[in-house]
């Protein structure tokens, strides 16, 4: 398993303190709920990373609570964050993205319905993004699916981050068709995978 530092040599817990401050937040709103959440590890990686290479354009898929969203929109400067999740509403009741809080949702598009209906369009009307997380749908064919199409719009050094990503043997065969290294930065969860283009 790789370190952020090895990756972007970069020492990346400047950042963590003010992402500790988020996750609690978040922590004191959640509570126990949503156990399938990012963990509070990957949380302090993912605020980093956007931190670090300050993007203009983000796009995710899976949404849940808002844990991610949260992080990314705390971690942006003036960059937006476009989010997809197949939900509007989830098992509490409340609305997709609830954590979201008021402050950030100007930095915000949330897209309602299946990554193969409105990642197409939206990577399309985009041109170019600088960081994609999968997050959604763990099968083989839909983390394939989303992987070879955000390839296809990621920048120059931009980064590919996939959750949950010994959940399928994607992550691996896209990098050695796509003939990139993947780096696995976080085990928990089913691991964290990071892929860089060149």
């Amino acid at each position: 398993m790789e370190t952020l530092k090895e990756i972007f040599n970069f020492d990346f817990s400047i950042y963590w303190k003010e992402a500790e401050e988020i996750n609690n937040k978040i922590k004191n709103i959640l509570g126990s709920e949503f156990p399938y959440a990012l963990t509070e590890r990957k949380r302090l990686i993912l605020y980093s990373i956007v931190k670090h290479i300050n993007p203009k354009t983000v796009v995710e898929t899976g949404v849940g609570p808002g844990v991610s969203t949260t992080i990314i929109l705390s971690a942006l400067d003036k960059g937006i964050l476009y989010s997809i999740d197949v939900r509007d509403i989830l098992e509490n009741k409340k609305p997709t993205g609830f954590l979201v809080p008021n402050n950030l949702k100007n930095k915000w598009r949330l897209y309602i319905g299946k990554s193969k209906d409105v990642l197409p369009v939206l990577l399309n009307q985009l041109k170019e993004i600088d960081i994609f997380l999968h997050d959604s749908e763990h099968t083989y064919e839909n983390v394939m699916f989303e992987l070879d199409l955000a390839w296809n719009y990621l920048r120059k050094n931009g980064v590919l981050l996939i959750d949950n990503l010994d959940f399928t043997e994607a992550p691996y065969h896209f990098s050695k068709e796509k003939r990139v290294k993947l780096y696995k930065i976080d085990k928990e969860a089913g691991g964290l995978g990071l892929v860089l283009k060149s």
